[in-house]
């Protein structure tokens, strides 16, 4: 009986040992092949600003400049079916700045969508999540200031395919690091940022390059840090100019924002519109006790493109995508690429913070034209007459901006 089951042991082990090394031969290791490609841009822009009080006067103000506004390095891929990632970096003033930087998990089993972990673009406007590669006018409208920067770390879940793509949506919740120091956050118990979008294509004719598109975003911002003072700095579209500074009073401890968006494309015409509340929630000192105080800003912009050559503007995912050009610019072939108008109106209200006969609006119209060579690289100029609205109304008293960028993307 011993000498049965121990051969019966002996068969069993020396069976499964076979099995395993069957096994082992015939099931081969998977092997990754990771993707890359490198990715870029260059903005170099030449900027003309001046203000006007009257003849000889020294107030008057000139100033002339150019800058690199924007120096892209990036590179993106796949590392394997359902796992992406992006690493972009920004050279500008000869520093190293986090802008995409992620990992991102696709096509979620079960709810469909995408997570993304990492620096990113936070969806608080039409405007803001359309890159800067596709903009029309050389700078986003004052309401995006608002929002102190594009980019912010933390987590994402998209999906712009629900209900067969008639509904989108992108929700994030970020955090309070600086993104001059890597994003880096040590207070992740005091709070953090939560911004919601929720898009939809009303009417698609794609044979036609028509689109309607509605969308509504939100932000609810906890600081984690209380500053005595906080400053909201607008810039009234140029960059190189000095910013209009509102000052918060007293203590700000969170923001509330509510964004609505429409955008309609019409073959070669093109028009968008926001109009946006953000709410400051600050405590101040009243008869030497804390008071909640909250301060509103209103912000609103319209602009409308049209191509006289035919081009027109992409759309994609909820947000303005690369041109569409039929024309790219070559002497030999006697193309003379794409050829943009464009112009665009644009507003604050801090009435609530600064009352009285003070300066509590600013408003900026402005117009030019945007040259595409091809759909990687443009020519833009736009000029821009940004005025205070105050009870003195005179006109020589409003900045000029002229604005050129030369712009190429790869």
């Amino acid at each position: 009986m011993k000498k049965l089951i121990f051969l019966m042991v002996a068969l069993l082990a020396f069976g499964s040992q076979t099995y395993a090394q069957e096994t082992v031969e015939e099931k081969k290791p998977i092997k990754t092949k990771p993707s890359v490609a490198l990715h870029g841009r260059i903005q170099y822009d030449y900027e003309f600003l001046r203000r006007d009080y009257g003849v000889d006067s020294i107030e008057n103000y000139k100033f002339g400049g150019s800058e690199f506004r924007r120096v892209f390095l990036s590179g993106s891929g796949k590392i394997y079916k359902n796992i992406k990632y992006k690493a972009q970096l920004e050279f500008v003033g000869a520093n190293i700045g986090y802008r995409d930087l992620y990992i991102k998990f696709t096509d979620l089993p079960g709810i469909g969508g995408n997570f993304t972990v990492g620096s990113l673009a936070e969806a608080t406007s039409l405007s803001m999540v359309t890159s800067s590669k596709y903009i029309p006018m050389l700078e986003r409208a004052m309401l995006t200031n608002t929002q102190n920067f594009r980019w912010n770390s933390g987590i994402m879940y998209d999906n712009m395919g629900l209900f067969d793509g008639k509904l989108g949506l992108q929700v994030s919740y970020t955090h309070n690091g600086k993104h001059n120091e890597g994003f880096k956050d040590k207070d992740l118990g005091k709070g953090g940022h939560i911004v919601a979008r929720l898009t939809s294509p009303v009417y698609v004719n794609k044979d036609k390059h028509q689109l309607v598109h509605l969308g509504v975003n939100f932000e609810s911002r906890k600081r984690s840090e209380k500053p005595e003072k906080y400053t909201l700095k607008f810039r009234p579209d140029n960059h190189m100019g000095s910013k209009e500074a509102i000052e918060i009073p007293g203590v700000l401890d969170n923001q509330q924002d509510l964004g609505f968006e429409l955008a309609v494309n019409m073959g070669p015409f093109s028009f968008q519109t926001e109009y946006e509340i953000a709410g400051y929630n600050a405590v101040i000192q009243d008869g030497g006790k804390d008071k909640d105080e909250k301060y509103n800003v209103n912000g609103f912009y319209a602009l409308a493109s049209y191509f006289v050559t035919g081009g027109h503007r992409g759309f994609k995912k909820g947000a303005y995508s690369r041109v569409k050009s039929y024309n790219n610019f070559c002497l030999k072939d006697g193309d003379f690429g794409e050829f943009e108008l464009v112009a665009r109106y644009s507003t604050v209200d801090y009435t609530s913070i600064v009352d009285g006969d003070y300066n509590n609006k600013l408003a900026s119209f402005g117009f030019g034209f945007n040259w595409y060579l091809n759909d990687h690289a443009r020519i833009m100029y736009n000029h821009n007459i940004k005025t205070d609205n105050t009870k003195d109304d005179d006109p020589t008293k409003a900045l000029h901006a002229d604005l050129i960028r030369l712009a190429v993307d790869f």
